[in-house]
């Protein structure tokens, strides 16, 4: 068994200290049935924090224990962090949702879709739209990712291909010619006619960087890391704090096995491309300050950052329920999805003691974070495993977190 760091129990939070004990059981669970190396949870409610505990190990062979400030590569969950950057965007008008995106970046005009007859087979014919804005945000784009389900999963997963060729041999690719070279991917739908979770985001962060004339990264320290005072979240993470970095795992029939990234955010080096929809690590004290901004409708500690009615647009449902079922996503049972998050909708479908309104969205290895305006809370929850089991841990995690509630 890792060690445990002691948590914070601040009167005012509304969570019953010997509840919060269930919280404790169920994290230690996870490590102790080789479900993860090692975890940790911060909670923050009614303006105080009430909890933040660590599990088990960032480096298990090692015995290295996880702490507080570890380092996690959170995927997916960067694209609440690009959202939030192309909103402030939208804010100064220099854009709107139903534009579409070839008028920024003309490589995605005359866009094509795999049409597939009764026998499964394809042509490729002219997409009945242009991608908006709006597809990229809702993930109704018709854009993959690399796999072997689709002519278009197959074409990304030939750009991967090549761009680690090409990184082999010192040439690696950008963020713009990454995205450049998506833009010739066959659409598995005609955009808006169905949601399918895959490489929109990334586009949204090449977008960022044409609309603010800056790099993403640049763009996304001047508008939230530095605003918010996030000291650890970044595309990368450097040499000097490497010692923090958490070690990612597979979890299969014998164990957990040490996990080999083809592309590891945790690289001591940055990246060539950063990747709007997976490229960030970060802690749970930066996750939480993030979070908490947007429980508080875009401010935190004095500095706006979106305005409330932006952030309301954000988190309502934009997406037919019915045409995310159809896509099958066992995580998002419940949920609506809003401008890049989801958004509870049916606490009852979900299976969930939350609330509708939740809101957030978590990564590849299980990361997850909630916002929940109703109940005036925040909760993260991060681990590094893979698969990620994300309609599994969160979800027990956020049934103990809500059993807690004791006002």
């Amino acid at each position: 068994m890792g060690t445990r760091e002691s948590g914070i129990l601040i009167e005012g939070s509304g969570f019953s200290p010997k509840r919060l004990e269930n919280v404790d059981a169920c994290l230690q669970r996870f490590v102790d049935t080789n479900q993860a190396a090692g975890v940790g949870a911060l909670l923050f409610r009614h303006g105080v924090e009430a909890y933040r505990k660590s599990f088990g190990f960032r480096d298990k062979e090692k015995k290295l224990p996880m702490e507080n400030d570890s380092i996690y590569r959170i995927y997916s969950m960067t694209k609440t962090f690009t959202i939030v950057s192309v909103m402030t965007l939208y804010e100064k008008g220099l854009f709107k949702l139903h534009d579409p995106i070839y008028e920024f970046l003309p490589a995605f005009k005359n866009m094509k879709v795999a049409e597939h007859d009764s026998r499964g087979i394809y042509k490729l014919v002219d997409a009945k739209r242009p991608i908006t804005f709006e597809h990229l945000f809702t993930m109704t784009s018709g854009l993959p990712y690399p796999g072997p389900d689709s002519p278009g999963g197959q074409f990304m997963a030939e750009n991967a291909e090549n761009a680690a060729k090409d990184a082999a041999a010192g040439k690696p690719w950008n963020t713009a010619k990454t995205i450049d070279a998506a833009a010739a991917t066959p659409l598995c739908f005609h955009p808006g006619d169905y949601w399918m979770y895959g490489f929109s985001h990334d586009v949204l962060g090449r977008l960022i960087e044409v609309l603010s004339g800056k790099t993403l990264d640049q763009y996304l320290d001047d508008i939230i890391i530095k605003p918010l005072g996030l000291k650890d979240t970044a595309f990368y993470v450097p040499e000097e704090k490497q010692n923090r970095a958490a070690k990612a795992y597979n979890v299969t029939e014998t164990g957990l096995k040490e996990a080999t990234l083809a592309s590891d955010p945790a690289s001591p080096n940055p990246p060539a491309f950063e990747s709007g929809g997976g490229g960030l690590c970060s802690t749970l004290d930066d996750v939480s300050r993030y979070s908490r901004m947007l429980l508080n409708s875009g401010k935190l500690d004095g500095e706006r950052i979106l305005s409330r009615k932006t952030i309301d647009l954000i988190r309502q449902n934009h997406v037919p329920l019915e045409q995310i079922r159809e896509y099958g996503f066992p995580a998002m049972a419940g949920y609506g999805y809003g401008l890049g998050v989801r958004t509870m909708v049916d606490t009852s479908r979900a299976g969930l003691n939350g609330t509708v309104g939740e809101w957030a969205w978590d990564g590849m290895m299980g990361t997850w974070y909630f916002v929940d305006p109703a109940e005036d809370m925040t909760a993260v929850f991060l681990v590094q495993r893979m698969p990620g089991g994300n309609e599994d841990l969160p979800k027990r995690f956020m049934q103990t977190v809500y059993g807690a509630i004791d006002d």
